[in-house]
């Protein structure tokens, strides 16, 4: 396999998918307790500090240029087209151990209605099962997830649900036949809901392409070369929206998640014009203090302005909106896109 196709599919074996042929499935009980209970130290001293960083707002109930609003965590409200965008979304808890930090910036019985949900792996933060089902009692809502990961919401009764492979990709058309096109991306990361079901679904990252807009969100994911791919496979990203935290403990978070420094140079990989950062502040799962993640990405940013020439840093708020009246530009070509209709005709 060359290194432009290393990417292009993830190694599977025996209905578990990993990034390559020697990743074995890790077990980091006993290094993330001793992080666990300093992580709930550092949760009275956010307290502090978290207020200064929400911003609620009354949420519009569309925008056909990209309007982009951060719930928390990897939960944006995305709008574009005309069309409205979730992504992973949480309004609660993911469990009694990781309470909130940040309220939701959109409560759910506000948000305007849902076109598409874009998951991007199984984890309790990143697919949570109490925001879902709320969402899913409207049979129009599109959810689109990993492979593996539509027979959850089948049986939870939810009715538009595509799954993906890496760079597969789902059109939807507004009520003036304009389309958005969702393709499922690498990241490096992996899956699990339960004990016994380790990456037997299929995690990664999204992007979101309008005839004039493109949007990248990153999902959840470590560093590698996986950005470079995507850098090369799409001519122009407009906005990119990547995670910077957990940081710390570095020494087995690196293998899992991305540092602030290491999003900063995602950013510069995939070549995007504006940086959102998200996937810090919402919940306690690092040793982190609370501003950490983001003060540590303003640094970084400082030290690189050669490279960042006329590019842009967003650090917004909890329920803060950010509209792009960005110049249009023609449709970015995947290089290994493939839409969800030609694997059926594969298939057949």
């Amino acid at each position: 396999m060359t290194k432009k196709d290393f990417w292009k599919t993830p190694y599977r074996k025996k209905n578990r998918f990993y990034i390559r042929k020697d990743d074995k499935p890790e077990s980091l009980l006993f290094s993330t307790l001793p992080s666990f209970f300093r992580s709930i130290f550092n949760r009275k001293q956010a307290v502090l500090g978290a207020q200064n960083w929400i911003d609620l707002q009354e949420p519009k109930q569309k925008s056909h240029k990209p309007l982009v609003t951060w719930i928390g965590h990897a939960s944006f409200l995305i709008q574009l087209e005309g069309l409205n965008i979730l992504t992973d979304p949480i309004f609660g808890d993911p469990s009694w151990l990781f309470p909130r930090q940040l309220p939701p910036g959109i409560s759910i019985e506000k948000l305007p209605f849902i076109d598409i949900v874009l998951i991007s792996h199984n984890h309790r933060d990143h697919m949570d099962e109490a925001s879902l089902s709320l969402l899913g009692k409207n049979y129009f809502t599109q959810f689109l997830v990993p492979y593996g990961d539509k027979h959850w919401f089948v049986k939870r009764q939810f009715k538009q649900v595509i799954e993906h492979e890496w760079w597969q990709t789902t059109k939807t058309s507004n009520k003036k036949k304009k389309s958005i096109r969702c393709t499922f991306l690498p990241a490096a990361h992996w899956s699990r809901r339960g004990l016994f079901d380790k990456n037997r679904s299929l995690w990664g990252s999204w992007m979101i392409e309008s005839e004039n807009y493109t949007i990248y969100f990153g999902g959840d994911t470590a560093y590698d070369s996986h950005f470079l791919a995507i850098g090369n496979a799409f001519s122009r990203i407009d906005i990119g929206l990547l995670p910077i935290g957990p940081c710390e403990p570095r020494s087995w978070m690196k293998y899992t998640h991305i540092s602030s420094e290491e999003a900063g140079q995602a950013f510069l990989d995939i070549n995007a014009h504006h940086f959102i950062p998200m996937h810090w502040g919402t919940f306690s799962f690092g040793i982190d203090y609370f501003n950490e993640p983001v003060d540590r990405l303003k640094a970084w940013w400082q030290n690189q302005q050669e490279q960042l020439h006329k590019k842009q840093l967003h650090t917004i708020k909890i329920g803060q909106q950010l509209l792009f009246d960005l110049p249009l530009i023609s449709q970015p070509t995947n290089v290994f896109h493939r839409d969800k209709n030609d694997k059926q005709k594969e298939e057949q």
